[in-house]
């Protein structure tokens, strides 16, 4: 089934390629509403450690209307409103432990679902899954050593710097 949105929203592609400068983080993108987050079964994420990952966020102000698991194989495509954790799909590359896709309204800028790519492998390993649901909420890459948006797992951490929501 090809994931092909509607005219009204525009994909913008994973932030694995995009760096941005030493300053203050950018998040170029929001949500106009609070979004829910469904866990696909076959992502190899628990509901418990996705839990865990919102937590990190909503310790800095950030909200979700709940999370679910889905053991459904054809778990594969986000609801308007919901971020979606899943298996990657083909043409992932293969370096990346995750990739993050936002799917934003064309008029209003604002993110309208979001689908994180993630492998089994990766799916209990520290920060991972906090550092894609940054960029699931519109947080671009960071440059700042031991910061959760850096760009490289091993350069990350757990500084926040600038991510509190205005």
């Amino acid at each position: 089934m090809l994931d092909i949105p509607p005219p009204w929203i525009r994909v913008a592609f994973p932030y694995v390629e995009k760096v941005a400068a030493l300053g203050k983080p950018s998040q170029p993108h929001t949500w106009d509403k609070i979004p829910s987050v469904r866990v696909c079964t076959d992502s190899g994420v628990s509901v418990n450690r996705a839990t865990r990952a919102m937590k990190y966020w909503e310790l800095h102000g950030y909200a979700f209307a709940g999370v679910v698991g889905d053991p459904f194989s054809m778990c594969m495509t986000p609801k308007h409103g919901e971020i979606i954790i899943t298996l990657p799909e083909v043409g992932f590359a293969g370096n990346h432990l995750a990739s993050t896709k936002l799917y934003t309204d064309n008029k209003t800028g604002y993110i309208v679902k979001a689908k994180i790519h993630i492998l089994p492998k990766y799916a209990r390993k520290e920060r991972v899954l906090e550092h894609e649901i940054g960029h699931a909420l519109g947080w671009e890459h960071y440059r700042q050593r031991y910061h959760i948006m850096y760009p490289t797992w091993s350069g990350g951490g757990y500084d926040s710097y600038g991510i509190r929501k205005r």
